[in-house]
């Protein structure tokens, strides 16, 4: 898609086009043709960018590494065309070290350029994992990354990975060693925190392949084929020969987890490698065979994605060829004392410290918290006790049970009766929506910027608003400011 402005159209609509600069993620300047910048959205401040000291100063100044020969933005001014997709790797004026994926356009006046305007978006968390993944590779060590992946992702559990003594966990590990040694793909459901890449872990132990993991969620969508196949020198601009997460795990696991987050077309080259074993690096035509078990994971159930279309059918059935269910932990209660224990021993060795155990009434209060945030809200809970105690036995106030979810005293109060659970969501919910609703009224409906007011990330505000159903309340919002 082309988005070459025309000047005179811009002026006239610009409220309009800052409307949309305003609620994308993508950072957005826009620059004179004198190279200053007379806009930059608010997405930008997360490149690092003081949009109010930006504006006025010339590309050379916000970019003190920047050239004329190297610039993006001077080459879009000489050819009058686009510049799609290139990887840059800049100095901010801080002195912070960036790597972005960026579209540069002009904005034309009478076929004159008077103007550019540049989207970017921060890889440069990807680029440092790249770039291991190439080193991995140069020095031959996919054979044997194993020992290196796992140690860089894997904390140190004593090896003792799944905690508990209750019918349900007993029932999960009794599954695990049945599936440990197949090679046929498998389908994890849990939700967020239930341990779901310790399940993993604790399948893969006993195997002398590779194990690597990813989480989908974690990567834009337009880089995650790249990241995922590796890409080919010269496929497009800025492309080097890498390798993908599908040659590194080659002869091992290749465990991609919120696979629900993967793009539907996406979707389609995973089913080509369960189907072919073969994949094709990006701007490539080669095709390389690979022998990976895959194993994948997703927080929402399996038949809903399926049924919404955020799921191909096909990849669903490729997929669940062996399937494991972890049960939340507000439903194996039981266990929480034996995950008490090991994570006090943990944290013990962790911090240097010789906590015993927990009072009567912190123990309480976890049998009768629901623990939306399941094992992993647990082990948080924890950790910050045992840095906060300076004796030998955690209280309750050194758990400090500060989120909405943890301390609703009012609501505790008035669902004390036979039903006080349900009720308990149903406030919680109510409350959560309550939330949101103010934020997105503080935005205007911008959902990324109300995303940042409540720091989550936009992707999980995406599913509460439709949990919610609030598209109607955005839309109200935005006809409201028109």
């Amino acid at each position: 898609m082309d988005y070459t402005l025309n000047v005179e159209s811009f002026f006239k609509e610009r409220d309009y086009i800052e409307n949309i600069f305003s609620s994308m993620r993508e950072g957005v300047i826009i620059v004179n043709r004198d190279l200053k910048a007379f806009y930059m959205n608010e997405a930008a401040k997360t490149m690092g960018f003081k949009v109010n000291a930006v504006i006025g100063k010339s590309i050379f100044e916000i970019f003190p590494d920047l050239s004329r020969e190297n610039s993006k933005i001077l080459k879009v001014f000489q050819t009058k065309k686009p510049i799609k997709e290139s990887i840059q790797t800049f100095v901010t004026y801080r002195g912070e070290r960036k790597t972005t994926v960026t579209s540069t356009y002009p904005i034309l006046k009478g076929g004159e350029v008077v103007g550019a305007f540049e989207i970017f978006s921060d890889i440069s968390g990807l680029r440092d994992m790249s770039e291991k993944l190439q080193e991995i590779s140069k020095k031959d060590l996919v054979g044997k990354s194993k020992g290196v992946i796992k140690k860089q992702e894997k904390e140190p559990l004593e090896g003792k990975v799944i905690i508990g003594e209750s019918s349900s966990i007993k029932k999960v590990k009794e599954i695990i060693k049945t599936m440990a040694n197949s090679p046929s793909p498998l389908l994890i459901y849990g939700e967020t925190g239930t341990g779901k890449e310790l399940i993993v872990q604790e399948i893969q132990a006993n195997q002398n392949g590779p194990l690597v993991t990813q989480n989908c969620a974690a990567i834009p969508e337009s880089l995650l084929e790249s990241i995922l196949f590796g890409t080919k020198k010269g496929g497009f601009t800025g492309a080097e020969d890498k390798p993908g997460l599908f040659q590194v795990a080659n002869n091992g696991t290749l465990f991609l987890d919120e696979i629900n987050s993967m793009p539907v077309t996406l979707q389609t080259k995973i089913l080509r490698v369960l189907q072919e074993g073969k994949i094709r690096r990006v701007g490539d035509h080669k095709e390389i065979s690979v022998n990976v078990r895959l194993i994948s994971a997703m927080n929402v159930r399996p038949e809903e994605l399926v049924n919404s279309g955020e799921m191909r059918q096909d990849l669903y059935y490729r997929l669940n060829v062996l399937y494991l269910e972890i049960p939340p932990l507000r439903e194996r209660k039981e266990d929480i004392p034996y995950l008490v224990e090991h994570f006090i021993s943990y944290f013990n060795k962790r911090l240097g410290k010789n906590i015993m155990t927990i009072t009567p009434e912190t123990m309480e209060y976890f049998l009768n918290h629901d623990w939306p945030g399941n094992v992993r809200e647990l082990k948080n809970m924890i950790e910050r006790a045992v840095n906060l105690t300076s004796k030998d036995i955690i209280a309750l106030k050194d758990v400090q049970p500060h989120s909405i979810l943890s301390m609703p005293k009012q609501s505790h109060q008035s669902s004390a009766n036979s039903q006080g659970r349900i009720l308990l969501k149903k406030e919680v919910a109510r409350f959560e929506a309550k939330l949101i609703k103010e934020a997105l009224r503080k935005t205007d409906g911008n959902i990324s910027r109300a995303a940042r007011e409540l720091d989550i990330p936009q992707q999980t505000l995406d599913k509460k608003i439709k949990k919610y159903g609030l598209k109607e309340f955005i839309v109200s919002l935005k006809t409201t400011l028109k």
